[in-house]
């Protein structure tokens, strides 16, 4: 419907009956890019060109007005106007991404460096710089690891003697009668957990008839 009134438009105002239709093309680009890229002034616009051309589309048929100067010099700007804010639409749509700034890391090293000397924290700049920062923090006495504890060893050791002094798979009770006896935890888990480990290091041992 604004179509037929943006041709009929160009067609009063003198331009030719072929190149008239892209009058309603040009507007209808320009409310298209203003909706799209969400600006309020250029909709408001965009819609005022659509409508102004319908009022002088009828107003010119009705013959209340006539085609003046001012009347086809405002229709003959419409394109390179639409041109003009189309491109700064545009634009004005490019998000502006900014470069990741990576962030600095954290050398700590004490090689070579006895337990009761200072460790340097260095922190490493991200780009070379002429000068670095440098800050200590004083820690105590490196702890050694402590020895793993001989419990698994021992109960995997008992249950797999029970697999030769039984002559087959030892059931629940044996293996935590044989743990009670060693002084080792007793509790079914215990006991289910270490046959377990045995069989897993000898698969055939699972084969055997239940004791």
């Amino acid at each position: 419907m604004t179509a037929a009134g943006e041709w009929e438009l160009a067609r009063q105002v003198g331009i030719s009956r072929t190149v008239a239709p892209l009058l309603a093309v040009v507007i209808d680009v320009y409310v298209l890019a203003a909706v799209r890229a969400a600006r309020g002034r250029d909709i408001a616009a965009a819609l005022a060109v659509m409508g102004g051309a319908q009022v002088a589309a009828h107003l010119l048929r009705t013959g209340h007005i006539s085609a003046s100067v001012a009347l086809v010099a405002a229709v003959s700007l419409v394109a390179p106007v639409v041109i003009w804010r189309v491109h700064a639409l545009a634009g004005a749509g490019r998000a502006v991404i900014a470069p990741e700034i990576p962030k600095p890391t954290v050398d700590l090293t004490r090689v070579g460096t006895p337990p009761w000397r200072p460790v340097v924290v260095k922190a490493v700049s991200p780009a070379p710089t002429p000068r670095r920062e440098v800050a200590t923090a004083r820690v105590g006495p490196v702890t050694e690891k402590a020895p793993e504890s001989p419990q698994k060893p021992s109960a995997d050791l008992v249950v797999r003697r029970l697999y030769e002094r039984l002559g087959g798979r030892p059931a629940t009770r044996h293996i935590v009668e044989a743990l009670k006896a060693e002084g080792l935890p007793h509790s079914d888990g215990t006991a289910r957990e270490a046959r377990k480990r045995v069989e897993t290091k000898e698969p055939e041992l699972k084969a055997l008839p239940l004791a």
